[in-house]
């Protein structure tokens, strides 16, 4: 699972106007090209020029009460015993939903009425930024120096230790007569992801025992027929942090292992799979999402879409553009993420609602739940940095987050991945520290905070926040086609991807049937979890180590019987989970 790291914003507040400044720590990072004793990733250049061009997104605010709606909306479309499962929304219904009314009129520039408020339109005319439409977002690409007039703001260069450029700014300040209107801007004080491209391999020997192939998944899982019933059942793979996949490799994979030969059917963002030729890590995660998806799901038109390495905010990015596309892929993987800590939480919530959004469309969201236990990717070189570090998107209530197992690859039983065990990776797993525990997954949390094996103190984690993973697959050794070598990849990012196939396979036999497809999957997951035989319940195993090579921590989780906080409810038998989604 690959990180994403942003900077916390800090909010004052003035009498007559809002200014959102970058904090303290990195304010160091910004001023000089060296903090002490350490060296920053990135680095500061000088002044940015005023006649060059930069792109920022401003993010109107809905109304107070959008989370809230948006959730009970939700839950009615998405739990199988409430009249309106499955009707969803479409684009221009969801979006319009939980526009605050105000807003309507002074950010998205519907004159319905005079308002004694400047409108954002006006406000950005007067200032000469041009800007297009996303959704209900804005893009607003200009010059350095129109940008900063308005915002009045001082952009500077920087170069990241791995060769990035980007422009930022150490505060900007919104007038009293726009900022109500507006959540927050992003690519101003955010800076982008710091890239963890290293993905977890091991020396393979050709079908050695101890390997994930395909066929091993159909076994372990008993999936019977790769076949996507329908090609109304689309999928899609979200990749950042510059990931290209080679259509080589692709090809390569398929025929080696007897997968349908297809080409991935879409490329949103750019594409270059002469990047495996430079750096294997280029392609490794991509290559690794591409091959097994549509491993699993054969014939799915699949979907690659690619954030630019520069982006403000990867994720941001994605659903902005999800926002304003009237036929997105029905299930999306998502094989990365970042820790919450270091998330700001105006940036979190607003992204909660827009997963929400999505879901009200009938959208399917999977996210890896990290590869190293409680702690994170930064306890990986740091042991100070142990803790109880949960990570987002895994920790939002509307994904299904994906954990991953080890065990069958070598005929052992299904244990959860740890380091510890020889699992190369530690599947990652907590409680949310900003999102509450919902209600379809209450009873089997509480029961394992109550009976469960070994829980740390209770007052070392959030223990009334959503709880994460909700599965679990296997997650060591996938054979991956790399710059046309089979080559071991290990993660819950190898994981998510096969579990997203397998509800894409789900959708095409419900679309076939003239069903909708199952969108927000956790509430009947739960409720499947209490009365069908669907899930393999995973019992051993702890999440206080590392990926390998890092620390284990003193405190983590232990699984136990029903839900833990490192397989969720555990793996799936396919056959029994695709016949009561089915029934629904």
């Amino acid at each position: 699972m690959k990180s994403h790291v942003l900077l916390l914003l800090l909010l004052a507040i003035a009498s007559q106007a809002r200014t959102v400044r970058v904090t303290p720590k990195m304010e160091l990072a910004f001023l000089t090209t060296t903090a002490k004793g350490e060296q920053p990733y990135w680095n500061h250049i000088g002044r940015s020029e005023g006649a060059s061009t930069h792109t920022i997104t401003i993010v109107p605010k809905l109304r107070s009460d959008a989370a809230a709606q948006c959730d009970s909306r939700l839950m009615e479309v998405s739990t199988p015993s409430s009249p309106k499962y499955g009707q969803y929304l479409s684009m221009t219904e969801a979006n319009r939903l939980f526009r605050s009314r105000g807003n309507i009129q002074k950010v998205n520039l519907n004159l319905h009425k005079p308002t004694d408020q400047v409108q954002v339109k006006d406000w950005l005319k007067q200032n000469e930024l041009e800007y297009t439409m996303e959704g209900d977002f804005f893009r607003v690409k200009s010059s350095v120096e129109k940008i900063e007039k308005c915002l009045s703001a001082e952009f500077h260069d920087f170069n990241s230790t791995d060769g990035r450029k980007i422009l930022r700014a150490a505060e900007y300040t919104l007038p009293s007569h726009v900022e109500s209107s507006i959540d927050f801007i992003s690519g101003i004080v955010n800076f982008p992801t710091k890239g963890k491209r290293d993905f977890k391999t091991t020396t393979l020997k050709k079908r050695q025992d101890g390997t994930v192939t395909p066929a091993t998944l159909n076994s372990v899982y008993n999936i019977k027929d790769n076949n996507v019933a329908s090609q109304k059942s689309t999928q899609s793979l979200f990749e950042a942090l510059g990931q290209q996949f080679s259509s080589g490799d692709l090809t390569d994979f398929q025929e080696e292992y007897n997968v349908s030969v297809n080409p991935v059917a879409n490329i949103i963002g750019s594409n270059n799979g002469w990047y495996c030729l430079l750096n294997p890590n280029n392609c490794g995660e991509a290559n690794l999402d591409v091959q097994y998806i549509m491993a699993v799901a054969q014939n799915s038109p699949t979907t690659f879409w690619v954030i630019d390495e520069n982006s403000n905010d990867p994720f941001l990015d994605w659903v902005v553009a999800l926002a304003k596309d009237s036929n997105p892929p029905l299930v999306h993987s998502i094989s990365y993420g970042s820790i919450v800590s270091e998330e700001p939480r105006d940036d979190l919530l607003r992204y909660n609602t827009e997963i929400c959004k999505l879901g009200l469309r009938g959208v399917t969201v999977m996210v890896a739940s990290g590869d190293d236990g409680v702690a994170n990717f930064e306890a990986r070189n740091d042991a100070s940095q142990c803790g109880f570090n949960p990570s987002f998107p895994a920790t939002s209530p509307y994904v299904t987050s994906v954990g991953a197992t080890q065990g069958p690859e070598s005929g052992s039983a299904e244990i959860a991945c740890s380091s510890a065990t020889g699992g190369i990776i530690t599947t990652g797993g907590g409680f949310s520290i900003n999102f509450k525990r919902p209600a379809w997954q209450e009873t089997v949390v509480s029961n394992y905070l109550k009976n469960g094996p070994n829980v740390p103190p209770l007052n070392l984690f959030n223990s009334t926040g959503r709880g994460y993973p909700d599965v679990a697959l296997l997650g060591l050794n996938y054979e991956v086609y790399i710059d046309r070598f089979a080559t071991p990849v290990s993660g819950t990012s190898a994981s998510t991807p096969a579990f997203a196939g397998m509800i894409t396979l789900v959708n095409g036999k419900r679309l076939s049937a003239g069903k909708p497809p199952v969108g927000f999957l956790n509430p009947a997951l739960y409720k499947l979890a209490t009365s069908e035989k669907v899930f393999n319940d995973v019992t051993s195993g702890e999440n206080n180590c590392c990926a390998q090579g890092g620390p284990c921590c003193q405190y983590g989780f232990t699984a136990s019987l029903g839900w833990d906080p490192l397989t969720g409810l555990g793996s799936v038998d396919f056959e029994a989970l695709s016949a009561a989604l089915l029934k629904m």
